[in-house]
């Protein structure tokens, strides 16, 4: 099952109409909209805040949560979930795809790992936004602009940063080969 039918299951499940989520969220019906039918895949941010509109955490949005109830998990290579930003059609305004290093068997996390890979070329369009909790990156390979508050950073591989995800924030991709990072997001509850 994909991201939209969960969102478009959990909003279905709380009565909620995709006007009142856009409302909660700050997001455009439009698109909340394309997310559950499946045209947009949705940045890690709009997953936080979509799934604090609906009650619910990140993970369970991603991977549906899971039968166990303890904070353990091995992911195997192979078994990642991955959610594409730059695939079939080139979503600019993002910049970046992901996979989810955390298996679906886990559930009621506080971090959510990711292994991230930057469209260096979308790097011109991608806008700052902000979700609430925090974010750590390490960066694998290649150059990495982060943008924070109305400051810019340049990452290098090896290096790191660490923020508050509730400032208005964007990470751009630089040069070739694309950048790739392993990101932590904390959602707080």
């Amino acid at each position: 099952m994909n991201v939209g039918v969960r969102i478009r299951r959990m909003r279905e499940a709380q009565d909620l109409s995709i006007e009142q989520v856009a409302e909660i969220t700050g997001l455009d019906a439009s698109y909340i909209e394309a997310i559950e039918r499946g045209d947009e895949i949705p940045p890690i941010g709009v997953v936080i805040k979509t799934s604090r509109a609906l009650g619910s955490r990140m993970g369970q949005i991603i991977h549906g949560g899971g039968p166990s109830p303890d904070i353990f998990s091995i992911c195997k290579e192979g078994i990642e979930m991955e959610h594409d930003r730059t695939g079939r059609d080139i979503r600019p305004r993002q910049g970046y795809s992901y996979k989810s290093l955390l298996s679906e068997n886990i559930r009621g996390q506080a971090m959510e790992p990711f292994l991230v890979t930057f469209n260096s070329e979308a790097a011109e369009t991608v806008q700052p936004m902000s979700h609430e909790g925090e974010e750590f990156i390490y960066l694998l390979s290649g150059t990495l602009e982060l943008v924070y508050d109305d400051d810019i950073y340049t990452l290098n591989a090896g290096e790191s940063a660490y923020i508050d995800s509730s400032r208005p924030h964007a990470f751009k991709g630089k040069g070739e080969p694309s950048p790739t990072a392993i990101a932590v997001i904390s959602s707080k509850s």
